[in-house]
């Protein structure tokens, strides 16, 4: 709201403040002692990562700084820099300065200079304390920057650890945000995977395509036309064709992407290409189709499950690089690669051996089959988890006519016999989570991880469906 307010920096004799507030005018009310207000603007900065870079190379990480509202004047934020694992001098150069954000702008950045090294080790942080003036406000004061391990190569086979990561063992079941939660928030985009991350998701699912030009971009849909404004082929489209597109264009809160809605159901559609603010905290780059590095360089301090499609062209050398972006930031153990298709993920398994994998459809259908009833089931050594539905009917490659219930007690304590963690998909009834919960599966994969949160917030002993 825009009301008139009485400047103090100006003195008065007491006869005119008394007008001012008794008529709520005076015969200068126009000069610059009054001013409009202006909402303070909420600013975020939002946590990144980067690879370190080689010995000696000095390679920029850079903090994005978004308000949520113009303000009228230079807003200056004060910042600097302390080391939490990373070393300053050795890791990066510690810093401590200010940006401007314009008057009528929205964003602004803060650059971190890091220092590359040859040593294969962890990634490591540091921490950027700012501080705020005229009229803004932080979101948080504090935000994590992570210098990328880009040194350890990733060619030696992996060696399923005593217990395995994505085993639970006797909690609940890990909340896998299916591409950030379908019916939560718009799918595979910045925003979702920010917002399920908040809410406390435990696991960010996205699946990557190639695009035209080979870049590797997050869409679950071989086109864009389900989700986008836009139509055709990942294939057949450049990342710049595909970065104009809205993200969120067809997305409706608690339904997903049904058409013929009235437009206010909408409420997303326009952030991506301007025509509408984003949200506070976020931009509009949060709601268009984001590439696989803008997922690795937000999410840092998140486990991410990634499904390999697959390379439709055959020109781009799609596994390779897969491989290759995932060793730049040092995501070995932390991230399970997935695929459906059997020649993706062992095209993947010979160029990133150490990656962590799930079992293919192909090779995963003849393990279950063959280890029904009483008969055991043979060790699987190269992978970590077992990504399976309830039952058949929900594989697409399986005949109509054939049923088999899937995750059973049995399947369940036999893959657990074997170290395999199983991860079940896609489950988002309440009743359904609940049934999987009591199964002791290790992880639930839905496109509702808020209601899945809520479940596994609760006592369970409290724990029903209305």
């Amino acid at each position: 709201m825009v009301r008139q307010l009485f400047n103090p920096r100006f003195s008065q004799p007491l006869i005119c403040c008394a007008a001012v507030v008794l008529l709520g005018a005076c015969s200068d009310a126009g000069s610059p002692r009054f001013q409009e207000y202006v909402e303070p603007s909420l600013i975020t900065i939002v946590p990144t990562a980067r690879p370190e870079g080689a010995l000696g190379e000095m390679t920029t990480l850079s903090f994005k700084v978004l308000m949520s509202e113009p303000q009228p004047k230079v807003v200056t934020v004060h910042y600097r820099t302390q080391a939490i694992t990373a070393t300053e001098s050795q890791d990066f150069l510690a810093a401590d300065d200010h940006v401007l954000i314009a008057p009528g702008s929205l964003e602004a950045r803060i650059d971190v200079t890091l220092i590359g090294d040859d040593v294969e080790e962890a990634a490591e942080t540091f921490e950027l304390t700012a501080r705020t003036s005229n009229n803004a406000v932080l979101n948080s004061g504090t935000v994590i920057g992570t210098i990328a391990n880009d040194d350890s190569v990733c060619d030696s086979p992996y060696v399923k650890a005593q217990p395995n990561r994505w085993r639970v063992i006797d909690a609940d079941p890990l909340n896998y945000a299916h591409r950030g939660g379908v019916i939560d928030f718009p799918e595979n985009t910045l925003y979702a995977y920010a917002e399920v991350a908040k809410v406390g998701a435990d696991v960010l699912e996205m699946d990557v395509y190639q695009t035209a030009d080979n870049e590797l971009v997050i869409l679950h849909d071989l086109d864009v036309d389900r989700t986008t404004n836009g139509s055709g082929n990942v294939v057949d489209l450049t990342l710049a064709e595909l970065r104009t597109l809205d993200a969120a264009y067809w997305f409706v809160p608690g339904v997903g992407t049904p058409r013929g809605r009235p437009a206010e159901e909408y409420v997303f559609r326009g952030i991506a290409t301007g025509d509408k603010p984003p949200p506070p905290g976020y931009s509009a780059d949060d709601f268009k189709i984001p590439t696989l590095e803008q997922a690795l360089q937000r999410f840092a301090g998140h486990l991410i499950n990634v499904e390999l499609k697959p390379d439709l062209d055959g020109n781009g050398n799609y596994e390779q690089q897969m491989a290759d972006l995932l060793q730049r930031y040092g995501r070995f153990n932390d991230v399970i690669a997935a695929s459906f298709v059997d020649e993706a993920a062992n095209n993947f398994k010979a160029v990133a051996p150490c990656v962590h994998t799930s079992i293919p459809l192909n090779q995963g259908t003849g393990i279950v089959l063959g280890a029904q009833g009483p008969a055991a089931m043979p060790d699987v050594p190269e992978h970590v988890a077992f990504q399976v539905p309830p039952d058949t009917s929900q594989i697409s490659q399986i005949p109509d006519d054939f049923f088999l219930e899937v995750v059973t007690p049995d399947f369940v304590a036999d893959a657990h016999a074997v170290n395999l963690a199983v991860q079940v998909w896609t489950v988002n009834s309440c009743e359904e989570m609940l049934r999987m919960i009591d199964l002791r599966v290790d992880a639930i994969m839905t496109d509702r991880p808020v209601l899945l949160e809520e479940i596994l917030n609760t006592a369970a002993s409290e724990r029903r469906c209305d």
